[in-house]
């Protein structure tokens, strides 16, 4: 007796290469960046502290926790608030996070000497923490995107003509940038070819 088993369900997709991972990598960062530079522009349009330089500054892929894929991660601070606009800035936050489709939980913004905290996802973006510290600490906004198919390493080669293992972003990104400032993504052309130790 012969015994068929039919799987249904959904074929695995191809992991995307090359260009076709470039491209595709380059519409998923350009699209979260568009929703930080909204909440952020909401909160304040000046000079942003980038969180950890070329780490946090938001276009260097990483593998994603099981190791299938990629994932980029964003962070700004602001560190020179004015106490007095603290309210007004984190309840600006709240409604640009909402206005940009995002599923939020916004804490009580009551009590001053609280640290207020925004946590969303939604849109492309697997986690988005706003914060803010009490009497004049700041606001921090930090971003995980959705995880996407693609070898991290093959991308970070892509962009930067560096594979991971001896990559150090830092030279390649600003430390302050404006929220109206061009994402970058790609290899600067006015950055030195190999990376300062």
């Amino acid at each position: 007796m012969l015994v068929v088993a039919v799987v249904t369900g959904c074929a695995a997709q191809p992991v995307p290469t090359g260009s076709e991972l470039y491209a595709q990598a380059k519409s998923h960062y350009l699209a979260y960046r568009a929703i930080a530079a909204d909440i952020l522009t909401a909160v304040y349009d000046g000079e942003w502290d980038v969180g950890g330089a070329g780490a946090g500054y938001g276009a260097l892929p990483d593998s994603c926790r099981d190791g299938r894929g990629y994932e980029f991660y964003f962070t700004r601070y602001l560190r020179s608030a004015d106490p007095a606009l603290r309210l007004e800035r984190y309840e600006a936050a709240a409604a640009a996070i909402t206005a940009a489709g995002l599923d939020a939980s916004v804490s009580p913004s009551d009590d001053p000497d609280a640290i207020w905290v925004i946590i969303a996802r939604g849109n492309g973006i697997s986690r988005l923490v706003f914060d803010s510290t009490p009497r004049g600490g700041g606001f921090h906004l930090s971003i995980t995107t959705d995880c996407h198919p693609g070898d991290s390493e093959e991308l970070v080669t892509l962009l930067f003509d560096e594979p991971t293992p001896v990559f150090d972003a830092t030279p390649y990104f600003p430390k302050t940038e404006r929220p109206d400032a061009e994402p970058l993504f790609l290899f600067p052309l006015d950055a030195p070819a190999t990376p300062s130790p």
